[in-house]
């Protein structure tokens, strides 16, 4: 039999929705011959969904332990025609087109693509054949939540600041102090923002700071249901740039600029994935020595406190009064916040370290087909020579693991 489907979002070509926004669209059928089905179905569905194995002991008592978790956010089946409990109809071959519409919930959080699990919403059309396989065609769009900075705690408007010190050898032999401050001027920001990160070195000590790295980090948190609550923590750079370090019996100050790229926002209120990000300051020691790291916690939004392009220590005090973001008066467009007449229109691109993830579940086939999915975030580009100099590329390869017991129309 030769099939193919198309499943097309009205005005949307990428697929992004907010919480409580209208999906509709089309599906477009193409059959090469006639096909006799029970029905034409159409599954919307949304699920947090984490995974992973971990081993213990050694030899005959190894054993490996399979994590996992799943929260559900919708699951609903239409019939496009037929049903499930009605008598076979026949398909002619052609195209058949077929609408479709329904409102999202509002309790959604934002799609994710993580190497233990995801948040990830799909369509897909099933032909519901008597005594034979069902055939399927499956594609995903993203959701996103919005988070406005101007509505979350207080402290997101303040800077942060935080200092390490730390002394070589010990007892007598014990050098002077090397001490390491960080501080931001802000601790909410918004893809397309940089963050200024502002270094003071006092190197007291008898070693050598090579290097400073100054990272932004992305942490996912994935929390398992089964066989027992476990979480295990995955964080990966983002954004990355270096500077020189300084010398023994010498000081050094530096502002550091991190270029926030397309990102998903902090998300806590998953039972089972969270997303958190905070800034990483870490000094390069000559000879066998334990880095020091400072960790500045920050908060990834979708409305800005500012439209600066980079919020610096000076501005800090012109954003005490926040960003008026009045929602839009009618449903279901009343989630797609309507934003001030300064901020620029935001973008919807790929996510970071971006490439198309496969969609099908475990044992799923598909065999009319799937689309592979990238999730899109909101970008603003407040200014492309701010932008320009601020730039940083993140290193391929950059993850490391720790465990523990939509948009407005196109």
């Amino acid at each position: 039999m030769s099939t193919s489907c198309e499943i097309k979002f009205d005005e949307n070509p990428y697929g992004v929705y907010f919480p409580g926004q209208a999906l509709s669209g089309t599906v477009e059928l193409r059959l090469g011959e006639a096909v006799k089905v029970k029905g034409v179905a159409l599954q919307i569905k949304g699920i947090a969904d984490v995974r992973w194995t971990e081993s213990t002991g050694t030899g005959k008592n190894r054993r490996t332990i399979h994590y996992h978790g799943r929260q559900d956010y919708m699951n609903s089946t239409t019939y496009l025609a037929g049903s499930r409990d009605g008598n076979n109809i026949d398909l002619l071959p052609g195209i058949h087109t077929y609408r479709f519409s329904c409102v999202l919930p509002t309790n959604l959080v934002t799609s994710l693509e993580a190497e233990h699990g995801h948040v990830r919403y799909t369509v897909k059309v099933i032909l519901e054949r008597s005594w034979k396989v069902d055939h399927s065609y499956k594609v995903a769009f993203t959701v996103l939540r919005h988070v406005n900075l101007n509505e979350e705690n207080f402290d997101v408007r303040l800077p942060t600041k935080m200092a390490k010190q730390k002394t070589f050898c010990c007892g007598p032999c014990s050098s002077a102090p090397m001490l390491i401050t960080a501080e931001t001027p802000i601790s909410g920001y918004v893809p397309g923002q940089t963050i200024a990160v502002h270094i003071e070195v006092d190197n007291q000590s008898n070693k050598n700071l090579d290097e400073i790295s100054t990272k932004l980090m992305r942490v996912v948190s994935f929390v398992s249901q089964t066989p027992y609550t476990r979480v295990k923590n995955l964080s990966t750079i983002v954004a990355q740039v270096r500077c020189a370090g300084v010398q023994r019996r010498n000081k050094g100050s530096y502002v550091q600029h991190l270029l926030v790229p397309p990102l998903p926002p902090t998300s806590k209120t998953c039972q089972v994935l969270t997303v958190n990000y905070m800034v990483e300051v870490e000094g390069k020691i000559s000879g066998p020595a334990i880095n020091p790291k400072i960790h500045l916690p920050i908060m990834v939004g979708t409305i800005p406190l500012t439209t600066n392009a980079v919020p610096n220590f000076d501005s800090v005090q012109n954003i005490t009064t926040p960003i008026v973001v009045q929602p839009m008066a009618s449903a279901p467009d009343a989630y797609s916040p309507v934003l001030p007449a300064d901020l620029p229109p935001p973008s919807y691109e790929q996510a970071v370290h971006g490439s198309g993830v496969n969609i099908q579940e475990e044992g799923e086939v598909n065999e009319i087909g799937w689309r592979e999915f990238t999730p899109r975030y909101t970008v603003y580009r407040f200014s492309e020579s701010a932008a320009t100099s601020a730039v940083t590329a993140p290193p391929e390869g950059s993850e490391s693991e720790t465990a523990k017991t939509p948009m407005q129309k196109y």
